[in-house]
């Protein structure tokens, strides 16, 4: 039942969030009202919005968020005055993305990347990272097939993990292009050219190690690809299959390194380049269309 409540849990998140969004506060109403806005407008909100507001300002009256967040926004503008405003604060915008479509692929990138860290975490509690070639079937095999078959609802949190990958990568990729051919990687935007470049890799990393991880004959066709490629690799070639796959020949080892690299070490890196990532675009602001 565990993975039902995280599915419903995950859709109400993503009401609310569209709910609060989509709706435009007026531009004379103070931060402290919220409560008597939902008193007032309680006929024209919904469940989700009026249970997130009520939840915010519960805690925005206990915790003062709203008080400290303006004042440490307040001061640090005041300290990097050489810093503009972002393009939302700029343009007074109250939504998460901008009428521009080709604009909208790094948002989508990143709402991809939470949808796959949901399902994959939903798909861990399941699945046995075991690729004794000795048995069969594997156990990542048989915990694959046991959440495709058996699990309630698991073939479609698979599914949804299998497709949004495909999705991330073609929206990374087509974000990627879009920088490029509007000239948005120039100064001084080098360096977060640079970040996007390392997450368009980790990314394509990212779905390769999870392909290996059902450990059917496609994956263990692909690790062959990926071993041999890696032993091919001048100077470096035996320290790069036994960093990758745990050896210079497939074995168990490969798909426990890979569900290591895909489970830990991968989030770990993508969650602080993206951070980073996001932050740069806060700070210089969007390279607009002209």
């Amino acid at each position: 039942m565990i993975q039902f409540w995280f599915l419903w849990l995950f859709i109400a998140i993503v009401v609310v969030i569209v709910a609060f969004t989509l709706r435009r506060e007026p531009d004379d109403m103070p931060r402290k009202d919220i409560l008597r806005a939902v008193e007032t407008n309680a006929g024209s909100m919904g469940l989700a919005e009026k249970s997130f507001l009520w939840a915010f300002s519960w805690l925005d009256t206990r915790f003062r968020i709203q008080d400290y967040w303006g004042m440490s926004r307040d001061a640090y503008h005041s300290v990097h005055r050489q810093m503009p405003l972002t393009h939302a604060e700029k343009y007074k915008l109250r939504i998460i993305w901008y009428w521009y479509p080709l604009y909208c692929l790094g948002g989508i990138s990143f709402l991809a990347f939470i949808i796959l860290v949901i399902s994959g975490t939903i798909l861990g509690f399941y699945y046995v990272p075991g690729g004794d070639l000795s048995s069969d079937p594997t156990p990542a095999y048989a915990s694959m097939e046991f959440i495709m078959v058996e699990l309630p609802f698991g073939y479609i949190i698979r599914s949804i993990h299998h497709w949004t990958t495909h999705f991330m990568v073609a929206s990374v990729f087509l974000h990627m292009c879009r920088v490029y051919f509007t000239g948005a990687y120039r100064n001084p935007r080098e360096l977060n050219w640079l970040i996007g470049v390392a997450l368009m890799f980790f990314t394509i990393f990212f779905g390769y190690s999870g392909y290996l991880l059902p450990w059917d004959s496609l994956a263990f066709g692909a690790a062959t690809i990926g071993i041999n490629m890696a032993n091919s690799t001048p100077l470096i070639g035996d320290w790069a299959s036994a960093l990758l796959f745990g050896g210079t020949e497939l074995t168990g080892q490969t798909v426990i390194r890979m569900y290591f690299l895909h489970v830990f070490v991968l989030p770990v890196i993508v969650t602080a380049l993206i951070l980073a990532h996001l932050f740069i675009v806060w700070v210089q602001g969007i390279a607009e269309p002209h």
